[in-house]
């Protein structure tokens, strides 16, 4: 909404400049079309072109960037239409002429005078700025080195915790349960679901079945929660607190493992949002590590729920047939697997039609009949001669442990260890573990991150290469807008400013979301001086966790295009200005007084457009902030940022060029120009006379 409007604010604003000097709004719409067509089709370019590179993307990240580029591209061209035409059309016949010497009254002429006290101080800053380059250098190098320090501090994430008034609850009993006996353990956290103030309804079930048959010892509830203003817990508190969900069933669900799982926007399914895949041949080797790591993550202290997929604990019952006695019976090999094939595994004998329908009939012992290896004592097999022979004088038994399941990943076989990050965010959880991976991996070992984990890790590649696309991309409109290859690095200045302020209001939110933290865990669960506790809660505000995560991460490519608004103004402007034999410096001068207004117009319209996301509204409203934090705070510090350090390096390239120029054509580089010409009594010289 605020990017939208820019264009229109910037048409409007240069018309009326021209009605203030005198022109008829006619004549005034006339002139300033001829000034500002070129900076409203230059930035309405640049940032459609780094919007439509992100509509080719393939991978998750590229799936939300597609829909952001399709929708922000379309938007913004036909805004930049409407500007160019409708906008001036309208400025020519509404706009009144302003007689010499009239005052504005109201809050209009408040607006106006607030804004004549701002340009003349600015005015003397930009002066002053222009004097001491050498000052500004500092102030941007520092600026570059607090992005990198608000970068490295800040935590890394795929996607933010957020409250969407739903929870998943997973419950898995040891290999070999029956389903009688998870349905005990689901309806034991049934219980503690009914009994948590917050929940409203919800649903369980036993041996669901995804993609195949159920399997007997899972269980799943979903459940939905009470309005947010309705209860006085997150679901992260109900999940993670001390008195949680997620500590409430470890200490009363006994002889299962129920982990509740908080759904994010993009969902994988139920499993947790850490998994790490351990891959090796030897299943015993693989089996083994496995375990040992899942429990060193559990001491660590920053992964909750940690559990390996793979154990090979699956009761198995195996047979052995006695060949040579079966042979002396007269029984064959394969009248006994059929028998145990019929009577446990079952067995399709055929197909009838009754009434219409068709049915499939199967062969197979009632169930009560075949739950123990004792079951095998009452089977009988006929031998060749058709006496009933016991099938126990025949198999041998035992009972092992084996592998429910052998999985691959990457066609090498591979143990899952899945766990929820508690109190750190997935990126901290993979370093953490990596760095004891470094230490502990056995040899012959490999290791993969899987699920939401390489999500992270695909996410910020992809995200990369988005960057550096659109950064080229934007040099090449910003080169053949304004013919040279060194006015782009000029206005491409303002990316680095940009995510100066985009990464430290991340961090400062981040910072306060921590104070916040405290104060709220020792309001409600410490229990020494509750009262100032709670005090002290409701004056820090608990903010949602912020760090870079694949809103945050939008968001900065958002900023990509938007910021170059400002630069492209400036330096347009000034180009204009040095055409007429305006010096490079003074060029600079003007245009930041003329473009001032308009620059502050959109910036505000922009940050407002923001605002919202800022707030957050609604449920889910978690993960739209960081986007909307990182646009707000990048365009608001880049603006400020910009209107100084900006001017400074157009004036410093203009006079590197000149130098250049004139020693390609044989003379010395000049002086910096003034307006009555470079200090020695030689007139200014016009781009087009410099050979």
């Amino acid at each position: 909404i605020g990017e939208v409007v820019d264009d229109a604010i910037v048409v409007v604003e240069n018309i009326h400049r021209h009605i203030e000097a005198g022109l008829s709004p006619m004549e005034a719409s006339l002139v300033g079309m001829k000034e500002i067509t070129s900076v409203v089709i230059s930035t309405t370019v640049a940032l459609v072109a780094v919007f439509l590179p992100m509509a080719f993307q393939t991978s998750i990240t590229g799936r939300l960037f597609v829909e952001l580029a399709v929708t922000i591209s379309v938007a913004v061209a036909i805004s930049a239409l409407v500007a160019l035409t409708l906008s001036p059309m309208l400025a020519a016949r509404v706009l009144k002429p302003i007689p010499p010497g009239h005052t504005r009254r109201g809050l209009g002429g408040v607006f106006e005078r607030l804004m004549d006290r701002v340009t003349r101080r600015y005015d003397r800053s930009l002066r002053w700025s222009l004097r001491h380059p050498g000052a500004i250098g500092v102030v941007t190098l520092a600026a570059f080195a607090a992005t990198g320090f608000f970068y490295m501090q800040l935590e890394k994430e795929f996607l933010p915790e957020e409250d969407k008034g739903r929870l998943f609850n997973i419950v898995i009993t040891p290999e070999g349960s029956t389903s009688e006996y998870t349905d005990r353990m689901v309806r034991k956290m049934e219980g503690i679901i009914r009994s948590t103030p917050e929940v409203e309804g919800y649903f369980s079930a036993v041996a669901l079945p995804w993609g195949g048959p159920g399997r007997a010892n899972q269980g799943l509830a979903f459940i939905r929660l009470k309005d947010r203003h309705r209860r006085e817990r997150s679901v992260q508190d109900m999940v993670a607190g001390p008195n949680g969900l997620g500590s409430r069933y470890f200490n009363e669900v006994e002889g299962a493992i129920a982990i509740p799982i908080v759904p994010k926007a993009i969902g994988r399914g139920f499993g947790q949002t850490y998994q790490l895949a351990l891959q090796h041949q030897d299943l015993q080797a693989l089996d083994k590590y496995a375990g040992e790591l899942s429990n060193t993550l559990r001491q660590a202290g920053f992964l909750m729920n940690v559990r390996p997929t793979f154990q090979l604990d699956k009761p198995e019952l195996r047979l052995h047939i006695d060949r040579n006695r079966a042979a002396a019976l007269g029984v064959s090999i394969e009248d006994i697997s059929r028998t145990l094939q019929i009577l446990f595994g079952g067995l399709d004998l055929r197909k009838v039609n009754l009434g219409g329908k068709e049915y499939d009939v199967i062969a197979q012992l009632e169930r009560e009949s075949r739950l123990t290896p004792a079951n095998l004592d009452e089977v009988y097999v006929r031998n060749a001669g058709g006496q009933l022979i016991q099938l126990n004088s025949l198999v041998r038994h035992e009972i092992a442990g084996g592998p429910s399941a052998i999985n691959h990943y990457n066609r090498l076989r591979s143990a899952t260890i899945e766990g929820t990050p508690f109190g750190v965010p997935l990126g901290t959880a993979l370093d953490r573990t990596e760095a004891i991976l470094k230490q502990e991996l056995p040899a012959g070992f490999r290791y993969e991150w899987a699920g939401e984990a390489r999500d992270l890790q695909s996410a910020g590649q992809d995200t990369l290469f988005v960057l550096v696309l659109a950064v080229l991309v934007i040099y090449m409109v910003l080169a053949s807008q304004f013919e040279s290859l060194v006015h782009p690095f000029t206005v491409m200045l303002t990316l680095p400013l940009a995510a100066t302020g985009a990464f430290g209001t991340l961090w400062l939110l981040a910072q306060v979301n921590k104070v916040g933290m405290m104060m709220y865990g020792w309001a409600h669960y410490a229990p020494q001086a509750p009262a100032v506790a709670h005090v002290l809660s409701a004056l820090v505000p608990r903010v949602p966790s912020m760090g870079i995560n694949l809103f945050s991460q939008i968001g900065m490519i958002l900023l990509l295009g938007i910021v170059t608004k400002n630069g492209i103004l400036l330096v347009e402007f000034a180009n204009q200005e040095m055409e007429k034999g305006v010096p490079a410096l003074e060029a600079m001068i003007e245009a930041g007084r003329i473009r001032l207004r308009p620059i502050l117009m959109t910036a505000v319209s922009t940050v407002a457009g923001a605002l919202p996301i800022v707030l957050g509204f609604g449920e889910g409203a978690e993960s739209r902030r960081p986007l909307g934090v990182a646009t707000f705070g990048g365009m608001a510090a880049s603006t400020f940022l910009t209107l100084f350090i900006i001017p400074v390096a157009y004036v410093f390239l203009s006079d590197l060029t000149s130098g250049w120029r004139y020693r390609l054509a044989g003379g010395l580089a000049p002086a910096r120009r003034t307006a009555s010409g470079d200090g020695d009594g030689h007139p200014p010289v016009r781009q087009s006379e410099v050979p």
